[in-house]
């Protein structure tokens, strides 16, 4: 991971905990400004970097 905020990263770590479905679910959950248990403290520039590091390491898995 690239230099995130602690609270980013932090929520970056309990979501991919949760599973590929649920990093999907909260990629576009972030996408159409929704807020989610998991992110809700995170103020909007940290969840556009959560949705940047989720996005990231959700095309890891894409490539394959």
């Amino acid at each position: 991971m690239n230099s995130l905020e602690p609270e980013v990263e932090q929520a970056v770590d309990a979501i991919c905990a949760l599973g590929c479905n649920e990093v999907s679910a909260c990629i576009r959950a972030l996408q159409q400004a929704q807020s989610r248990p998991e992110y809700q403290s995170l103020d909007p520039q940290q969840r556009a970097s959560l949705l940047r590091e989720l996005r990231s390491i959700m095309a890891v898995y894409e490539e394959r």
